[in-house]
């Protein structure tokens, strides 16, 4: 195990296997043992959440902005230093390989992924790479914080120093999609504003071997205690306090379900076209104004004469019956449900936001899609009243997020 899993598990941490096999396998903090905490913090306060899974394929040269522009989703050519953007890298065929956070620096440029989708990414790179001034090298020795909630800047103003007059945490605030350089603790990290399930977020990327100790300091900024005795004086600086503290990936998933973000090998994988994912997936990592790129032609066909076969959707079920990712959804008539089988749960979460009532996303056949539509979601052989929805709840659907 890692120095950082075992800080984690110090704080109290629990973990989730994620990966395809036993022996690949990373550990995600699934929780720190107080869900609801954990989930007032993002929404109310600030959650440091990490991402194990997480990692970075970096592209230097000078030839590395075409290169990448030619083959991935999203417009490329035009960023400048310190900018990022979201893309997708598609097979020939239109399928998606992976979801990235393309941030573009003047030195490098780096292909932020889940790191079981790197694999395919980096053969579909390499196998186009000819003549070009490009290399690609794996950084494995980076680890993904998030600081998510309305005082994760707050957070980020206490504990780092900016390295360069024009990139400070205040400007950071200001400039969504951008990537600063900057130290905490004396260790130099890259801090971006993209935003997270419905709130502000801080994704921050720090050396491995000084995790801990950037981990460390967040949480005394953020006046987290755990050891301490809950006394008046503990109580009154934590009242003074921004009473951040660790979260883990169970509070982030209930609050990224209610804010309809669809995530890629989650609601979506790699069987599926972007268009599948539905329009905000399409609007944040897909550019109709570029040219060519790998994949191209299957996706502006079916943007320009057709829809997808299924559709990422949002499901509302007004009780607190909670059916699973993989449970099937079932078409619905005046008198009840039918045997057809029109889709299935890709993930679902007893929502705070909608008074402790079922979100869920699911994916479903085009004209099964519109929101509006009754269906019934299987739940343990019980079939259970749902509505078709834009993804999200009703209170975030409509907020701002970058």
């Amino acid at each position: 195990m890692t120095p950082l899993h075992n800080h984690l598990s110090q704080l109290g941490g629990e973990f989730l296997t994620y990966g395809p096999d036993e022996a690949t396998a990373v550990r995600i903090p699934d929780s720190f043992g107080e869900f609801e905490a954990e989930y007032a913090a993002i929404r109310r306060r600030v959650g440091i959440l990490v991402l194990a899974q997480q990692t970075v394929l970096q592209v230097t040269g000078e030839d590395r902005k075409d290169f990448l522009h030619r083959l991935v989703t999203q417009e490329i050519n035009a960023l400048e230093g310190g900018q990022t953007t979201r893309s997708l890298q598609l097979d020939t065929k239109g399928r998606v390989l992976a979801d990235m956070l393309v941030h573009h620096g003047h030195l490098c440029t780096w292909l932020e992924m889940d790191r079981f989708h790197l694999p395919a990414v980096r053969e579909i790179l390499e196998q186009r790479l000819f003549t070009e001034d490009v290399e690609l090298e794996h950084l494995d020795d980076r680890v993904f914080m998030v600081l998510i909630g309305p005082a994760a800047l707050q957070l980020l103003a206490g504990v780092a120093e900016h390295t360069v007059e024009t990139m400070t945490v205040e400007s950071l605030g200001t400039m969504p999609r951008t990537t600063h350089v900057l130290t905490i603790d004396g260790v130099r990290v890259s801090a971006t504003r993209w935003d997270m399930a419905g709130e502000l977020a801080i994704r921050l990327a720090a050396p491995s071997d000084d995790a801990v100790a950037v981990h460390e300091k967040l949480l005394e900024a953020a006046g987290y205690e755990p050891d301490t005795e809950p006394d008046a004086d503990f109580a009154e600086r934590r009242r003074d306090s921004l009473r951040g503290r660790p979260i883990g990936w169970a509070a982030y998933n209930t609050a990224r379900i209610e804010a309809g973000e669809v995530l890629f090998g989650v609601d979506f994988g790699t069987d599926c076209r972007p268009a599948e994912a539905g329009s905000r997936v399409m609007d944040e990592t897909v550019s109709f104004t570029k040219g060519c790129y790998l994949g191209q032609e299957v996706v502006a066909r079916m943007h320009n004469l057709g829809h997808p076969k299924r559709l990422a959707v949002g499901l509302r079920i007004d009780s607190d019956h909670l059916p699973v990712a993989g449970s099937q959804v079932l078409k619905a008539t005046d008198d009840g449900p039918t045997l057809d089988v029109i889709g299935a749960i890709t993930s679902s979460t007893t929502s705070p936001l909608q008074g402790g009532t079922t979100a869920a996303i699911a994916m479903m056949k085009w004209g099964q899609h519109r929101p509006g539509t009754k269906v019934y979601a299987i739940e343990v052989g019980e079939t259970i009243e749902a509505t078709v929805t834009e993804p999200g709840v009703d209170a975030l659907r409509d907020k701002t997020t970058t």
